[in-house]
């Protein structure tokens, strides 16, 4: 088996009376896992989608490591590469969060706004990392598979059903 931590699922959250969001329970184990054994979330945003993203501290590794890897591959092959603006846009961006044992974490105010999140998140496992959503942003995403944009649109029906809770 691979060290390679994968994110699957969703999840909705919506913050509490501090503003807190809850990591699901699976992908809090994947986190807490991939930062070596402490609860710390690094977050950053999705330059292509419109939503933040979330991993443990192994991914902003691999990141850095990938990097390497296409310098190397420029080097080799000729090619022009600036590996310090790369290195900006894959790890300037991301913050470093603390997460309660029950999960609750503050979800940096640049990143909020960003993503356009307010009081609701989705979670959503896409592999290396997971992705964080303003839900109405996401049943507007006409990329997002119809399943995940039908479920996340019965889950914001039903909580303007129950008054917005």
């Amino acid at each position: 088996m691979s060290d390679v931590i994968l994110y699957s699922g969703n999840a909705f959250s919506v913050a509490d009376g501090k503003g807190r969001f809850v990591l699901p329970l699976e992908m809090r184990k994947l986190v807490k896992q991939a930062s070596g054994g402490e609860n710390r979330l690094c977050l950053s945003v999705h330059f292509d989608n419109g939503c933040a993203t979330g991993f443990g501290l192994s991914h902003k590794q691999f990141l850095f490591d990938e990097v390497e890897k296409l310098e190397r591959q420029a080097y080799e092959s000729g090619r022009d590469f600036n590996a310090d603006l790369e290195r900006e846009n894959r790890l300037g961006t991301i913050e470093d969060v603390n997460f309660d044992d029950g999960g609750r974490f503050f979800l940096h105010p640049d990143i909020k706004e960003e993503a356009g999140i307010t009081d609701a998140v989705f979670f959503y496992g896409v592999g290396r990392y997971f992705q964080l959503w303003n839900p109405q942003a996401l049943v507007e995403s006409p990329d997002r598979p119809a399943l995940i944009r039908n479920k996340v649109k019965r889950w914001l029906e039903a909580r303007a059903a129950e008054g917005g809770k």
